[in-house]
């Protein structure tokens, strides 16, 4: 089996940041560079204090777990009031539940004799990929909704990343390093059942069609914190540029975002634009940017409103990352219309996961706490 090598300084300063995150989501956040928000302003007290909160005509009911259980990780939304989560048993057992808000119903979709690192759900809602591992090989296996396995296998890899196809939400890409950083991408069709591999330059891609993947393409003789942004068909094996000079990318559902820092007058200032298959515009924004020993940070971000509003966290001013002290705004876009609207402000810098109906957003490095956008709380997801 042929392995690519993956030298790019930089990108490999990405994977280890990967690594690390997932390893830290799985109960060890501590360890993560806090610096960047550890005197921003979470207002404490009033997330202890904030009673109840309205979902619907009732309450959120906060997560009691079971005799022994430690929560892991909130995973996301399976509907308007339902999520995801993980709890370890032990320190080799996992368990993956669905959990309702407003019932307090939790159900065991699938339980793990190895530690869960991660569960992805399906663009569809109705599918999950869960990612297990024990020593140098990751376990992947696909549920439904009922637990019912779809496809289970092995692979020799040190971290696993992986990408729903939003098109086609029978296909995932599924890229696998070893620990010295080397990588084989593969393409998993749960329709045929099967683990292709695929020859790509890169192991982080993103979907802008059924067929196209999107990626960066990195100089591996020189150090640059940019690089041209490429498409590559799965069906054609043939690629293409799109933008010159990317400093980050992303899909979010049917939308591509790319991120470009402006210099000159004003350096540091992001602009994000999204695009829909590569090529439509559907609209664009700019906000300061902190700088970093490694480049610039992008505050976390997330779609919501089924697809019509982009929810992002914004730094006050630009300034640098380790001496910043602003709080973080969250910010809600509207796609189509063009304009924004403030939703919170002085929060930290950690990631959201919001409902389709954009009511609610998951927020925290373990998802653990639920914030209400209407009524501007927050309340712990575990009692």
């Amino acid at each position: 089996m042929k392995e690519n090598t993956y030298k790019t300084p930089y990108v490999r300063w990405i994977v280890l940041i990967i690594a690390t995150s997932a390893y830290i989501l799985s109960g060890c956040s501590q360890l993560l560079d806090v610096s960047l928000h550890k005197d921003a302003s979470h207002s404490l007290e009033r997330i202890k204090e904030t009673p109840g909160i309205s979902f619907l005509g009732s309450e959120v009911i906060p997560i009691k777990l079971g005799v022994q259980e430690e929560f892991s990780k909130a995973s996301g939304w399976l509907s308007n009031t339902e999520i995801l989560y993980i709890s370890n048993k032990n320190e080799s057992s996992s368990i993956l539940y669905s959990y309702s808000l407003i019932t307090g119903q939790s159900t065991m979709l699938y339980k793990s004799g190895q530690p869960i690192i991660t569960a992805e759900i399906s663009p569809k809602k109705d599918k999950v990929m869960i990612h297990s591992s024990a020593s140098e090989e990751g376990v992947l296996t696909v549920i439904d909704l009922s637990g019912k396995e779809l496809y289970s296998g092995k692979i020799e890899s040190y971290e696993l990343t992986f990408e729903w196809n939003p098109f086609n939400d029978e296909l995932l890409i599924v890229s696998a390093f070893t620990e010295e950083w080397d990588f084989n991408t593969y393409l998993l069709d749960l329709k045929e059942n099967s683990l292709k591999e695929l020859q790509l330059p890169e192991p982080f891609v993103r979907w802008i069609s059924e067929d196209m993947l999107v990626y960066q393409q990195w100089d591996e003789n020189e150090i640059s914190l940019k690089a041209p942004l490429k498409s590559f068909s799965i069906s054609g094996n043939h690629s293409k540029t799109l933008l010159e000079d990317v400093y980050q990318f992303d899909s979010l559902g049917k939308y591509l975002l790319t991120i470009e820092v402006a210099e000159g007058e004003n350096p540091g200032l992001g602009l994000y634009t999204f695009t829909r298959e590569g090529i439509h515009s559907a609209g664009s924004l700019t906000a300061p940017l902190l700088t970093s020993f490694s480049g610039w940070v992008v505050p976390f971000y997330d779609l919501m409103d089924d697809g019509k509003a982009f929810m992002y966290l914004r730094a006050k001013e630009q300034g640098e990352a380790d001496l910043y002290d602003g709080g973080f705004d969250l910010m809600r876009y509207q796609f189509g219309e063009d304009k924004e609207e403030m939703v919170f402000s002085e929060l930290a810098n950690e990631p959201l996961s919001c409902s389709p109906s954009g009511e609610m957003c998951l927020y925290g490095f373990q998802l653990e706490r639920v914030m209400n956008i209407d009524t501007k709380e927050i309340i712990e997801l575990v009692q």
